[in-house]
Parts: C-alpha cells; sequence; structure tokens
C-alpha cells in the first residue's frame, strides 16, 4: 500500500429508474456519502459510522457495504494489512436513494487508491458490488455504477457499463417516515415471478425512449418516460397512498413519477422540484416526509 490515509465521496442515486429494472440508474447532486480510510498497523478492516442513522449501520466489515468491500480488496491482492474505515452517511439509509451503494462506491475508489493501481472499469463495478451482496444479498451494479461514474448508466451482463451525461432537470424525492425490515429482500419478493407480454413490450418501449432522450439531452422526453408497468405494480403496495402521491406529483407538473429504487421514498422529474415535492408530502396525508430537492450530477465518486 502507497498511501496512508484517503477521503472519498460518492453521490446517492436512483436505481431501477422507470422502467430500467436492474439496469438504469442515475446520480444525485448534493445527496452523498464520504468515506475516509487509513492504513493501521494491527491487521484487519474496522469500520466506524457517523451521520444518518449512524446506530442502525453495522459496523462489522463484514456485514457493512463499504467494509465489505475493503475486505475484497485486501483478500484481491493477498496483503495483511490494517485499514480503518470512517464513513460519514449523507444518505439516509433503506429509502431507496443508494445508501449502501454510495458508501461501496466510495470504498472501492478508496481501496484502489490505497493500492496503488487502476481497476478495469468492470472489475470495479464488480468490486463495488461486493458491497451490495454483503447488505442486500445481491451483487447489483445499477446503484454502484452511479454513483461510480456519476451521470446515466446502463448496466449489461458481466458488469459492463454504458454511462451518458443527463439532461439537466429538477428532481425531487419525497421520503416517507415508514420502516420496514430486510427492505431490499421484502421489496424483492413482491415482483412475479413471470410478467405479461404486453407490459414487457410496454417498458421496452420506455427504457428506449428514455435511453433516447439522455443521449438528446431531452428532458421532457426524459421524464415522460419514467413509466413501469411491471415493476411499480406490485411495490406500489409498500408505500402509503402511492397513487394518489402520484397523481399529486403529475397535477403538479412533474414530467414523470416513480418509485426511487426499492422505495419507500417516491421521486419525480419536472422544472419546478419544490412546489411538485410539496404537492407529494401533502398526498401522504398523515405519514410525515422528508423532501429532497436535488438535480442529475454527471460527477461520480472521487476524492476531496
Amino acid at each position: 500500500m502507497t498511501i496512508k490515509q484517503i477521503k472519498v465521496y460518492a453521490p446517492a442515486s436512483i436505481a431501477n429508474l422507470g422502467p430500467g429494472f436492474d439496469v438504469f440508474g442515475i446520480a444525485l447532486d448534493g445527496l452523498g456519502d464520504y468515506v475516509k480510510v487509513r492504513r493501521v498497523s494491527e491487521p484487519g478492516v474496522r469500520v466506524v459510522v457517523k451521520g444518518f442513522e449512524a446506530d442502525q449501520i453495522p459496523v462489522k466489515a463484514q456485514l457493512n457495504s463499504a467494509g465489505a468491500v475493503m475486505n475484497a480488496a485486501l483478500d484481491r491482492i493477498g496483503e495483511s494489512v490494517g485499514v480503518e474505515m470512517e464513513i460519514e452517511k449523507g444518505i439516509p439509509p433503506g429509502t431507496g436513494m443508494g445508501s449502501s451503494g454510495a458508501s461501496a462506491a466510495a470504498a472501492a475508489v478508496a481501496a484502489q487508491k490505497l493500492m496503488g493501481y487502476m481497476l478495469p472499469q468492470r472489475e470495479l463495478v464488480k468490486l463495488a458490488a461486493q458491497g451490495e451482496a454483503a447488505v442486500a444479498g445481491s451483487a447489483h451494479a445499477d446503484n454502484v455504477s452511479a454513483s461510480l461514474f456519476g451521470g446515466f448508466i446502463l448496466v449489461g451482463d458481466g458488469y459492463d457499463i454504458v454511462r451518458m451525461d443527463t439532461p439537466d432537470v429538477g428532481f425531487v424525492v419525497v421520503v416517507p417516515n415508514v420502516k420496514y425490515a430486510n427492505k431490499t429482500k421484502m421489496a424483492r419478493e413482491l415482483l412475479p415471478k413471470m410478467v405479461v407480454l404486453k407490459d414487457a413490450v410496454r417498458n421496452i418501449g420506455f427504457a428506449s425512449r428514455m435511453a433516447a432522450a439522455v443521449a438528446m439531452k431531452d428532458p421532457v422526453m426524459f421524464g415522460k418516460s419514467i413509466c413501469d408497468s411491471m415493476i411499480e405494480p406490485h411495490r406500489a403496495s409498500m408505500i402509503p397512498n402511492f397513487h394518489l402521491v402520484k397523481l399529486a406529483a403529475l397535477q403538479a407538473g412533474a414530467y414523470g413519477c416513480s418509485i426511487s429504487g426499492g422505495g419507500p421514498s417516491v421521486f419525480a422529474v419536472g422544472e419546478n422540484p419544490a412546489e411538485i415535492g410539496k404537492a407529494m408530502a401533502e398526498a401522504f396525508g398523515d405519514v410525515k416526509s422528508d423532501i429532497y430537492l436535488t438535480r442529475p450530477s454527471n460527477l461520480g465518486a472521487r476524492l476531496v
């Protein structure tokens, strides 16, 4: 290891973006996690967590998304060294904004810097995805890829990532105050084993339009492509008043609205995100919620 200490910031993200389940992701501006890594003399990986709901996040390295990434990195090079990790959570965990993915992405970037060599893109994504496997049971790459590289990403087979700069448009994420144990597992279990052909065709059409909108930098087409006939109908049951919240967003001028990641957050896209967010929060009724105003970020994980 050639560097003794490093600090990395990685942005929040929305994955399962509209019709792009497990394929599309987008990085968010102004929300993110910091991971500070320091080499120490005693072998092993030790984790400290600060910030949003720090007491709810595991500090055992093998159960923490950033710690699991560092363990995997050390195993990769076969070195018995000591690492201390301080994670500052700027993203509320368990809300669908890629909290574990951001920490994992920051840890992956820090790890390769500490090791003194750059991983190929696929290997870096694969390393970061080990953090998701540790906390969610699946090494999915849509959140970590958006946090690693910024922008709008498409995940292909074998961690093959396509990245494009995003249209400039307002986002609002509204987070209802509801909690679920093992939320990611629960959200996965709600999904059907088979889908109706017409729903699959509809999703393919909107996914194609979304990718075209990003390439064309068309924020209106991008927002109007946020339509999902396969996943949203099944996960809507996890979110109080979801259909009323979505209707309120559209009536307030949103181009599109859907579930953020695995929920329970709901996001919307439009030119007046503050007004849209207020309408959505009111539609949640008695369920209190937090509003996050943001925009897409074309910057991914980076040294600070």
